[in-house]
């Protein structure tokens, strides 16, 4: 690990460390984190999110470089890489082949290497920056990019200039590392100013779409940190979505939830539910819906609480889906 990024982590305690990361990595990868830590980790780390308004570059790189150095320290990564590779090569192609393989995938790998901060910059924002470039130089810039970041980009760009840029692209032969790096550092240049520019992420609808996905240990978490503070609980519940929320929707948009779910899954979500919120639900069946859905019920045997979460998770995301698109209006339900 770099001095510049121990001297820019020395005043960050672990735990704002770890919330930033978790920031970093995105929701999916952090509810999968917090599902094996302890209720009180994750309340710590959950707060201290709530708390974060943006993450500045250097911080960020510094906060990734110090949990990679973690990582490899635990020997979490003990086999693979470039040894691997070529030893395997060497057998298979034999060692003039496999020098010539292994020198253009290291090249390759450089060259991707050069160009990684484009990943942190929108593709609409590079396309306005790259556009007035040369044909040859913004296919140089894609082919360094992963597919689909580069693909968006392309998009954005205008028809008779993704035109050029695409034959450039399938034309487009090695490159000298040297050249390569040249123009990486200039487009940087380039775009210092959108580099530099501060992301808003964390906050406390961060938390609520976590503790959203976590089932019944969110309960928990919240009931916690509503011990601690109670304007902060408060403000992370009312940007959650739970299951009680939904059976509280209303007869109409319980029905158009339950047009996109399966009445098995439906039957599942509600197995330990009580007889009000069943009741609830099904007043927004058909009566042959009705029928199924009870025939469905008496047959459940014992069920598991990830299968309970994860019926419930469809409705929920099946409700969510349509409150995005304006089909369902909570507002409207709140009011009421």
């Amino acid at each position: 690990m770099s001095e510049a990024s121990k001297d820019i982590l020395k005043n960050i305690s672990m735990i704002d460390k770890v919330a930033q990361f978790c920031v970093l990595i995105g929701e999916e990868a952090t509810v999968k984190i917090f599902q094996n830590l302890p209720t009180e980790t994750v309340e710590q780390i959950s707060t201290a999110i709530t708390s974060i308004a943006s993450i500045d570059k250097e911080t960020s790189l510094a906060i990734l470089d110090e949990f990679h150095l973690y990582t490899k320290s635990k020997s979490f990564i003990s086999s693979g890489g470039f040894e691997y590779a070529k030893d395997i090569l060497y057998k298979s192609l034999g060692k003039t082949e496999a020098d010539a393989v292994l020198g253009k995938l290291s090249r390759m790998k450089q060259a991707k290497q050069s160009f990684a901060y484009l990943e942190a910059i929108n593709p609409q924002q590079l396309s306005d920056f790259i556009k007035d470039e040369s044909p040859q130089t913004i296919a140089v810039v894609l082919s360094h990019m992963e597919s689909g970041a580069a693909a968006d980009v392309l998009n954005a760009l205008e028809e008779d200039l993704r035109v050029k840029v695409t034959m450039q692209i399938a034309t487009i032969k090695d490159i000298q590392p040297d050249v390569v790096r040249t123009m990486s550092k200039v487009l940087e240049k380039k775009l210092e100013s959108l580099l530099s520019s501060v992301t808003e992420v964390g906050g406390i609808k961060v938390v609520a779409d976590m503790l959203n996905k976590m089932g019944p240990k969110s309960q928990d978490i919240l009931s916690n940190i509503n011990g601690i503070d109670t304007t902060l609980a408060t403000n992370i519940k009312e940007n959650m979505f739970v299951f009680e929320d939904l059976i509280n929707l209303g007869t109409d948009n319980i029905m158009k939830v339950l047009s996109n779910v399966e009445l098995a899954d439906v039957a599942v979500a509600l197995s330990r539910s009580d007889q009000d919120d069943i009741d609830l639900i099904t007043d927004a069946m058909s009566q042959r819906a009705t029928d199924r859905f009870k025939e469905e019920f008496e047959l459940l045997g014992k069920i598991k609480i990830k299968d309970l979460e994860a019926a419930q998770r469809k409705m929920l995301d099946a409700a969510q889906k349509l409150i995005d698109e304006g089909t369902i209006d909570r507002s409207m339900e709140e009011e009421e």
